[in-house]
C-alpha cells in the first residue's frame, strides 16, 4: 500500500520553502551589493615659459606653438594619456597678474580657441594631445596681463 521509495509531501514542501528562502537571500544580497565606484586619476604637468606665444586681437588669433616652446615661449602641444578626458590649467606669472591664454582645437582656418584668464577648470581634452598658448599680445580676452615669465600647471584627469 505504501511506497517506501517515494518522498513524503511534507519533505517536498519543506525543500521548496527552503529553496525559496535561499533564493530570496541571494536576491537581497545582489540588490544591496555596492557598485564599483569610478576612481579619479590625475596627472600633473608643469611647464615654464618666458614670454607668450600667441597674438590675440579682436579680428582673430594667431599661434604657432610648434616653435614657441623651443625658445621658452608659452606655447605647447602636450600629449594626453589613455583615459584622460579633462584638463585644468593654472598660470602663475612673475608679475602676479592673471595671464590670458587659450586651448587650440583644429588647425589652419578651421581652428577654434577656448580662451581663459589665469586658470580654467575641466577643459574637455580631445584624444591625442592638447594645444595651449599664452598671449604675447592680447586684446580680445578681458584679462589684465600678458605672459612675461612663470609656470603653467596642467592637471589631466579621467573625471571632471
Amino acid at each position: 500500500m505504501f511506497d517506501d521509495k517515494r518522498p513524503g509531501a511534507r519533505l517536498i514542501g519543506a525543500a521548496l520553502v527552503g529553496v525559496m528562502i535561499f533564493g530570496t537571500a541571494l536576491g537581497a544580497e545582489a540588490a544591496t551589493k555596492k557598485k564599483h565606484k569610478v576612481v579619479r586619476h590625475t596627472r600633473t604637468v608643469t611647464l615654464s615659459y618666458k614670454g607668450g606665444c600667441s597674438v590675440d586681437t579682436p579680428e582673430g588669433a594667431v599661434s604657432d606653438t610648434s616653435g614657441c616652446s623651443g625658445f621658452g615661449g608659452g606655447g605647447w602641444e602636450v600629449p594626453t594619456q589613455a583615459g584622460e578626458k579633462y584638463v585644468s590649467v593654472t598660470v602663475t606669472d612673475a608679475t602676479g597678474r592673471n595671464v590670458a591664454g587659450a586651448f587650440w582645437e583644429g588647425s589652419g582656418t578651421n581652428s577654434t580657441t577656448t580662451d581663459f584668464c589665469g586658470s580654467m577648470k575641466d577643459f574637455t581634452a580631445g584624444p591625442g594631445s592638447v594645444v595651449l598658448a599664452l598671449d604675447a599680445v592680447g586684446a580680445r580676452t578681458a584679462c589684465p596681463g600678458l605672459a612675461t615669465q612663470g609656470t603653467v600647471k596642467l592637471v589631466f584627469s579621467n573625471l571632471p
